[in-house]
């Protein structure tokens, strides 16, 4: 099991993403394993990471798929218009 953690910086070469985009997620609610007293320092699973990701971005895709009525856009265009 302590083999499969790695350090964020292990992780984001391993993922193919940014450091920086690791510290994101992590505040977001990523999971990932603290160690120490003070709560800093954290390691990665780096398979439960990226099924976290996916499952975050699953939640986004039907807002963005979703097609927009006749209406939506008469509403649009009038407002547009005048």
């Amino acid at each position: 099991m302590l083999d499969r953690l790695k350090t964020p910086a292990e992780a984001a070469e391993i993922l193919h993403i940014s450091r920086s985009t690791i510290t994101r997620c992590k505040n977001m609610g990523a999971p990932v394993r603290y160690i120490g007293t003070c709560g800093r320092k954290y390691l990665i699973d780096t398979e439960v990471f990226a099924e976290w990701m996916n499952a975050q971005g699953m939640k986004e895709e039907p807002e963005k798929a979703r097609q927009i009525s006749m209406l939506e856009l008469r509403a649009r265009r009038h407002s547009l218009c005048g």
